[in-house]
């Protein structure tokens, strides 16, 4: 008796981790983009693609009843993914302004899901350029730093490694509302 209860919880907490959510109503561009219309937008609300992949996904208030123009908690949805298992519907995770204009923390599900959705959420900024043509996603850096090379005699001590890759590079080129100037677009002089 003893086992079987064990059993079933293992499974229920190996179900709870990999439970993802998955919305209706994303499947075209179009549904998701009527449904945008509806409500004034703010800055990072809209369509969105990936810049690195063409992923498409979607930036939309949480609450669809709610009329103001500064929502209090915007969901990130897929709408395409160049991950076949990752489905149409499936929610990134959310997001909430800053006190700074164009700036959201979010928390974004990091890693595909054994059932085709997205788990392992990790904290993230967005930040929306003042053109709002271009959404920059930036992780939080972790507060804990472990460094092996302390515990080696201290010749060694003098190699460190540094991430040389520059800030801002990762992020996504809004599709719908159009912008103003296309930024993937070169401009002819």
């Amino acid at each position: 008796m003893g086992r079987l209860v064990a059993i079933i919880l293992l499974l229920a907490a190996a179900s709870i981790r990999c439970h993802t959510e998955i919305l209706p109503g994303y499947s075209t561009v179009d549904s998701v983009a009527s449904r945008l219309e509806q409500l004034p937008l703010c800055p990072a609300e809209g369509i969105w693609q990936m810049a690195t992949d063409g992923g498409l996904f979607a930036i939309e208030r949480a609450d669809f009843s709610a009329t103001e123009t500064m929502p209090l908690e915007l969901r990130l949805t897929v709408i395409r993914s160049p991950q076949r298992r990752v489905r149409p519907g499936s929610v990134m995770g959310t997001a909430r302004p800053t006190v700074k204009p164009g700036v959201y923390e979010a928390r974004l599900n990091t890693r595909i899901a054994d059932i085709g959705g997205l788990e392992l959420p990790r904290r993230f900024l967005l930040t929306v350029s003042n053109e709002g043509a271009t959404l920059t996603i930036e992780p939080f850096k972790s507060p804990i730093k472990f460094n092996l090379l302390r515990m080696i005699p201290y010749l060694y001590r003098a190699v460190r490694l540094q991430d040389s890759r520059p800030q801002g590079l990762d992020g996504a080129v809004r599709i719908y509302p159009a912008p103003e100037v296309n930024p993937l677009t070169p401009v002819y002089l």
